[in-house]
């Protein structure tokens, strides 16, 4: 097992954050007693104010899920858990930064279509299947066809892919991530980045803060500051805007854009666990999968969105020498989409996802890491599943966090009992994000099922139609059901008993973790 590095300025940034919350929550709960205590009045009024925002709360326009967290906290602590909810809960979509990653969509997202074909291409899909390449044109993502694809089953053999189309680059490379950490992996990759960025290439490097900071490889954190040939910009560093707790407001996709003709997208990260360098739960499933052709041109726009927000030095005027070049001609329609917190309460994943679910008409197969749904979505799939269709989803079976493994496990009753098939995966843990149904379509990407993904992180998903790659994704699906553990409610009924209070505690506030 090779050792990881670990920086310490990243403990120490992640010590000072917490320190300063601690400090906000101390300082907030003095506030409290003292109202209490010396300006009663005040402390009523205030009071009476907090049962009115739970009140407004119920009509807000957000998930069910996330008002119930926080009535529940502003009615158990009225003072402190609406000040609470004014710092923490309402703000981010108001803040500076996302109406600046909104404005930068905003002026930004037509060009998707510059490299798209016309609209009719949506009347050349199935017409069964028009109605979610409709929903998803209107949300401004265009349907591409000349685009081919391959799917990697496993992590280690899309980086093999990766690093073979990094080598051959000659004009630009973008590289986007929400975990990069320093190990084998990493030199490997770097090496070819340093190489094509010394031989003219342009490199743009983009990791999220808090998914890097505690392994990030040296080069790329003194990138930051530095003046590199590789261009690297941190996402929402963490020490920004405290005071807010944007902690979650993360940037979760994971591309790689080559010369505008090749892209990749899927589960991985940049770390030796996604390529089985070395065994941190066991065997590390992931999956993604390599486009070339038009479609790519929609990678390419997303990450350039973020770069701007981050950078401010990426002109929207000379996004389009980013273009494809070449025609591919292969069958089937791809359709990229992003999705982030500025654009809620859209949410594009997640409004896919349910639509998916309630067009089946013979299976749904699902993989995720994480299964921590609402009500909405839980009743759809055991709708489905009543309703006589083949409903299946894997999750691992080892933890990486152990509290939300108690929460996705907790998930498991309502679903087994509506007729939902719950496999847990034995050789190791599962990464892979991939819903399919009916042979013909498909979403892989990096969304998680659960609400981080759904509403508080940047996400980005490929929607794939009557493409040949279809096939190899629902044969991995039933290689992998063949070394799955398939979970027996009876025996799942049979959990310790103090699991119970802890799973119902923790399923209420998952919208918060």
């Amino acid at each position: 097992m090779e050792k990881k590095a670990f920086h310490l300025s990243g403990l120490l940034r992640m010590t000072l954050v917490a320190l300063v919350i601690l400090a906000q929550l101390f300082v907030l709960m003095i506030i409290v007693m003292q109202l209490r205590s010396h300006a009663f009045y005040l402390f009523i009024l205030l009071e009476i104010g907090g049962l009115i925002e739970a009140v407004l709360l119920i009509d807000d326009d957000v998930a069910i899920s996330y008002k119930m967290a926080w009535t529940i906290i502003i009615l158990f602590l009225p003072v402190f858990g609406w000040i609470l909810y004014l710092l923490w809960g309402k703000a981010s979509k108001r803040s500076k930064k996302s109406r600046r990653i909104q404005s930068i969509i905003n002026r930004t997202q037509q060009l998707l279509w510059a490299a798209a074909p016309k609209k009719e291409a949506v009347d050349m899909l199935p017409e069964h299947r028009r109605r979610i390449s409709r929903y998803l044109a209107n949300e401004g993502f265009p349907v591409y066809s000349h685009t081919d694809c391959l799917y990697f089953d496993q992590g280690e053999k899309l980086f093999a892919k990766l690093m073979d189309d990094l080598s051959r680059a000659t004009d630009f490379i973008f590289l986007e991530f929400f975990i990069v950490s320093d190990g084998r992996l990493w030199q490997e990759i770097y090496s070819i980045l340093k190489k094509k960025a010394d031989a003219g290439v342009e490199v743009r490097f983009l990791y999220d803060d808090m998914g890097s900071i505690f392994n990030l490889p040296e080069p790329l954190r003194m990138s930051v500051t530095a003046d590199h040939k590789i261009k690297v910009a941190a996402f929402n560093p963490v020490h920004h805007s405290i005071s807010q707790f944007y902690l979650n407001y993360r940037n979760h996709r994971k591309a790689v854009i080559i010369d505008g003709h090749i892209g990749y997208t899927g589960g991985v990260n940049l770390a030796d666990e996604y390529a089985n360098y070395y065994e941190k739960f066991g065997h590390w499933k992931d999956t993604g999968i390599r486009m070339t052709g038009d479609a790519v041109w929609s990678l390419t726009v997303s990450f350039l969105q973020l770069w701007q927000a981050e950078t401010n030095v990426s002109k929207k005027a000379s996004w389009l020498r980013f273009r494809p070049q070449h025609q591919i001609d292969a069958p089937g329609f791809f359709q990229p989409f992003a999705d982030g917190p500025v654009n809620n309460p859209r949410n594009p994943a997640e409004d896919l996802y349910r639509q998916i679910i309630c067009q089946a008409q013979h299976y749904i197969y699902i993989s995720t890491p994480y299964l921590i749904i609402d009500d909405a979505m839980t009743s759809d799939l055991c709708t489905a599943a009543q309703s006589g269709l083949d409903v299946r989803i894997i999750t691992p079976k080892k933890a990486d966090r152990w509290f939300v493994h108690i929460v996705t496990r907790a998930n498991y009753g309502r679903l087994l009992r509506g007729g939902v098939k719950i496999f847990e995966y034995l050789p190791g843990y599962i990464h892979a994000k991939t819903i399919l149904s009916d042979d013909d379509h498909a979403v892989t990407g990096s969304i998680n099922m659960d609400y981080r993904s759904f509403h508080l992180h940047f996400e980005s998903g490929i929607w794939i139609a009557g493409a040949p790659v279809l096939k190899d994704i629902k044969q991995d699906f039933l290689n992998t059901f063949a070394i799955s553990e398939q979970i027996n409610y009876e025996a799942w009924k049979t959990n310790p008993w103090y699991l119970k209070p802890v799973q119902t505690i923790l399923r209420l506030f998952s919208p918060l973790m």
